[in-house]
């Protein structure tokens, strides 16, 4: 195996766990002031869509509602959806600010943003877990495995890292041909390295290159 690096992992964790959510949470903080400034402070009304302006993914939607005094008034329609013309929306008007409505998201929106959210920050705890894991079980490799001297028989480039085909042989006696990742980028075939080797009791073999020319 290959010594797992926890920089990267880090890395992601920081990203993925902290800074997407916190920049997440923060949008939304923004939105939930705005929506209740609107709910608690304006009127509730029903618009009808009569325009919808799509610019890329952006849209600018206008929409008719009827004030107090029964005027069918034209407005700016601030929406989180895609409405479609000729559509009811149910919205809120600020009294000082007659032409433009809000018109809240759905709750399926709001439990889809949650889950989105929530589904980047356990991607990132994921990646931290299984690098810290990684590292756990290379350190006990180092500590409780032997050492042995294995010739290369093969390798090629791939996934990141370096694959070897080495021949060595188990306590038993037995030959057999392991492959171990590493960074090494330039390895030679036929010449000796040292691994690490842990023999588990279903036979399976865990190895570590433990060369100085390999790390």
């Amino acid at each position: 195996m290959k010594k797992p690096k926890l920089g990267g992992a880090a890395a992601i964790f920081i990203v993925m766990a902290v800074i997407i959510p916190a920049v997440f949470l923060w949008a939304a903080k923004h939105g939930v002031f705005v929506e209740e400034e609107y709910i608690e402070n304006g009127r509730k009304v029903s618009a009808n869509v009569t325009a919808v302006a799509r610019t890329g993914s952006n849209s600018q939607v206008m929409v008719k509602y009827k004030n107090d005094k029964g005027e069918w008034i034209e407005a700016y329609c601030i929406a989180n959806q895609n409405p479609s013309v000729g559509q009811t929306l149910e919205g809120y008007v600020l009294p000082d600010d007659p032409y433009q409505v809000y018109c809240p998201p759905d709750n399926a929106l709001k439990f889809l943003f949650i889950a989105l959210v929530g589904g980047v920050a356990v991607g990132g705890w994921a990646v931290l877990i299984s690098a810290l894991k990684g590292r756990a079980k290379y350190n006990k490799l180092m500590k409780n495995g032997r050492t042995v001297k294995a010739e290369l028989t093969s390798w090629h480039n791939g996934n990141g890292g370096t694959e070897m085909q080495f021949r060595i042989f188990r306590q038993n006696g037995q030959e057999q041909i392991i492959s171990v990742k590493t960074e090494r980028t330039a390895p030679r075939v036929g010449e000796f390295y040292d691994l690490v080797i842990v023999e588990e009791t279903n036979g399976k073999i865990t190895a570590a290159l433990a060369d100085e020319r390999a790390r």
